[in-house]
């Protein structure tokens, strides 16, 4: 093999090379080199691991044309017919994806073209190997049900009007292959979103890839000469949160004077999913609601203790309940009267009724004989007698009946929680719970709405709202040592002005 072959072989096997040697057409309509930037180069390193890949993208990062570009490769390399395909739910999308990759094509340098034997407005393919890049909808006759494919792209996943239909479609057709997609936001709990959501409980396995705004090197701007800047207060902050230069900080200001909306700005140029998900629509409980609160990263297959039991302290627990067969979640909320935050909180979508009985009496025996309010529906009732025949006594009631949810009852316990949230007792939350509540809507009628991610019915939201209401039927001992503020209002909230530090002591399984 002499130095040219070699040379040939070490390209060809190296794909951001071999991509650095692509062409595309820029926005001005003109044929350029393709040079991978900083977030195209991590793009392509996470989609070599070879994992179903989610991305999360911001403006002018070119994740499409990153992706079509490895796929492009993929199918260049390949010594076997594999199929790519490129899908959504209309047909011209897809071909305007393939259209990029017919760029790549007749634009490699003549030593590296290789004859195809099919080219035509949905499918390229190699003529020696038969590795073929295909352009598919979901909402076509058979469309990708007709084929199996090795590697497929769903592009704005976000934005398809049934994207049900397409992730059904694409999981059809792979064939232990790998799934990419990548999308702007578009709404809050839209189809990325509970994507993005699954992922953090745990209930699905994405590389998951996100791009803060101030990852691009070219968002930055040269300070004016002779001109002292003075930065706000909010710029400051942003500066310390994010570690951000003088130049960062001052393209911000530029963009967004630009955009004159802030909103925007954060849709557009994220540096936090929350910023990805800013705009509001007819939410129930706005970003700015939250931004007291301090939001914790939790496990979201255990229990997590954020504060050991105190003798001195009562707790309530509110608890939503599931058949425990891999669907929706049965949730536990343990919660401190005398700070009014979460103490304790376990998930999981895996125990019977009957097991989850005896781990809420377990939870309710360790902190103090808690008040516990389960909702009382189909399954409800089953851990309710469970815990009767435990001999469990301390269980909520109302004029000697049980928590029933009913149109009225279930606003009646989200105001209440709301009113938690934005007059600021609240100062803790965990993630998961975080969004669905902030996944909450308001109809056209006025009546919340709670989202539906896998089947689920934002059940943590639920458990949390069911405990609140359970916190109001609790009143603080009256014990000597308690500061004059707490037992002057013992039919109060009371709020704690520090954080609460995770227990490291104890954990449940």
């Amino acid at each position: 093999m002499n130095k040219h072959q070699r040379q040939l072989l070490e390209l060809i096997a190296d794909p951001v090379r071999f991509i650095s040697k692509l062409k595309i057409i820029d926005k001005n309509g003109k044929l350029i080199t393709l040079t991978p930037n900083g977030e195209q180069v991590r793009i392509i390193e996470a989609l070599e691991q070879g994992e179903d890949t989610l991305i999360l993208k911001g403006r002018q990062i070119g994740s499409s044309t990153i992706v079509s570009a490895y796929l492009f490769w993929k199918a260049y390399t390949s010594t076997e017919p594999l199929t790519i395909a490129i899908l959504s739910h209309k047909l011209a999308s897809s071909k305007h994806l393939l259209e990029i990759h017919k760029t790549f094509y007749h634009n490699l340098p003549q030593f590296l073209k290789r004859p195809l034997s099919v080219e035509n407005t949905t499918e390229m393919k190699f003529k020696d190997s038969g590795a073929s890049i295909i352009a598919v909808s979901a909402e076509g006759k058979g469309g990708l049900r007709s084929f199996t494919c090795s590697y497929l792209q769903i592009s704005e996943y976000a934005f398809a009007p049934n994207p049900d239909e397409l992730k059904a479609t694409a999981l059809s057709a792979l064939n232990n292959g790998q799934l990419v997609i990548e999308s702007t936001a578009n709404h809050f709990n839209d189809a990325l979103h509970q994507e993005i959501m699954r992922s953090e409980r745990g209930d699905a396995k994405w590389n998951y890839l996100f791009f803060k705004w101030f990852d691009h090197k070219d968002y930055q701007e040269e300070l004016p000469a002779n001109e002292e800047i003075e930065w706000s207060n909010v710029e400051l902050d942003l500066k310390e949160k994010f570690s951000l230069t003088d130049e960062q900080l001052y393209w911000r200001r530029l963009k967004l004077s630009k955009i004159g909306n802030l909103h925007k700005f954060q849709r557009e140029y994220p540096a936090t999913i929350e910023d990805a998900y800013s705009i509001a629509g007819n939410v129930y409980l706005s970003r700015e609601d939250f931004e007291e609160i301090e939001i914790i990263n939790v496990e979201p297959h255990t229990a997590n203790v954020f504060d050991e039991p105190d003798p001195n302290d009562r707790y309530a627990i509110g608890v939503d309940v599931s058949a425990g067969v891999g669907r929706d979640y049965s949730v536990i909320y343990v919660l401190s009267k005398t700070t009014h935050q979460p103490v304790l909180i376990w998930r999981s979508n895996e125990v019977s009724p009957v097991y989850l009985a005896e781990r809420i009496v377990d939870f309710a025996n360790d902190y103090n004989k808690a008040l516990v309010l389960v909702e009382s529906n189909n399954f409800g009732n089953v851990v309710l007698n469970e815990m009767s025949h435990m001999g469990y006594r301390k269980i909520w009631k109302k004029d000697g009946k049980d928590w029933i949810t009913t149109l009225k009852s279930k606003t009646a316990m989200f105001e209440n929680l709301k009113d938690e949230i934005v007059t600021g007792y609240i100062h803790l939350l965990d993630n998961i719970v975080y969004s669905e509540l902030r996944a909450i809507t308001v109809n056209d009628r006025g009546n919340i709405e709670l989202a539906n991610q896998d089947g689920a019915h934002s059940d943590n939201a639920v458990a949390l709202a069911l405990g609140y209401m359970c916190l109001q039927s609790i009143r603080i001992k009256d014990v000597p040592y308690l500061p004059h503020w707490i037992k002057t209002k013992n039919a109060h909230k009371t709020r704690q002005t520090g954080g609460i530090a995770i227990a490291s002591k104890r954990r449940y399984n």
